[in-house]
């Protein structure tokens, strides 16, 4: 309980660091007037940025990491084809019915009797259903193994491309800054210039992470921008005089 009072006391104490600063500092931008044109060349650049991004990293991926993962896809396939064997044989072995020559003797008074009976079963299957099972669980594990190299994989992905994100973002491919205007104030105020740092930065990394997320991130952002534009102009031309 004290721990959380404890963390709970310093989210208010940073949140406090923060907007005490924000509040006596002066409006640092204005937005440009922009529209469909605008934002949708926009969002075609950063289309563009991104499939760039997503093809260079497939290759490199590609090549550093797809010998590990064919090398588990082939365990994988002998384990399944050699349990398809086994159980066809198992079938098989089932279907065969063995002849077990048993002697019986019986005697009496009078004579001495002895007959030969011959009894049918199915075939012994025990032995192939021990290394049915040892495959199994080999199957098991190889599948585990190659579902955590896959994760890797695409864990290795998402950082290489959130990374070079923010690389190309800070390299001046920048959304937020793109529609406004910072203001030029002849005497900076306290703060100003922390201000302009934390507002570059926060686009860097939301600009990279968008970049990061992939073509198909940016192309829903620019359909949720064009469909969002579309219907304020509707909602403009509907109205009244």
């Amino acid at each position: 309980m004290k721990k959380k009072t404890l963390f709970n006391l310093l989210i208010i104490v940073g949140f406090g660091a923060v907007l005490l600063p924000a509040s006596l500092s002066p409006n640092l931008f204005t937005f440009k007037k922009f529209g469909l044109s605008e934002l949708t060349q926009l969002f075609t650049f950063l289309l563009l940025v991104s499939l760039f991004l997503e093809r260079a990293l497939e290759v490199f991926i590609t090549t550093w990491r797809r010998p590990g993962e064919e090398e588990f896809s082939g365990k994988v396939r002998h384990c399944e084809r050699r349990i398809a064997e086994l159980k066809e044989q198992i079938r098989k072995r089932g279907n065969q019915v063995e002849t077990v020559a048993t002697k019986t003797t019986s005697e009496d008074a009078l004579k001495l009797e002895k007959r030969t009976e011959f009894m049918q079963s199915p075939g012994d299957t025990s032995g192939l259903l021990v290394e049915l099972d040892k495959e199994i669980t080999q199957l098991s594990g190889f599948n585990q193994e190659r579902g955590r190299f896959k994760s890797g994989t695409r864990k290795i992905a998402l950082w290489s491309a959130l990374f070079v994100g923010v690389l190309i973002s800070g390299a001046g491919v920048r959304g937020f800054e793109t529609l406004v205007d910072l203001r030029a104030l002849p005497d900076a105020p306290l703060l100003y210039t922390g201000q302009i740092f934390l507002f570059r930065s926060l686009d860097t990394l939301l600009t990279g992470g968008l970049i990061a997320g992939g073509s198909e991130g940016v192309h829903k952002l620019t359909q949720v921008f064009s469909t969002f534009l579309d219907e304020t102009r509707s909602q403009i031309k509907r109205k009244p005089d």
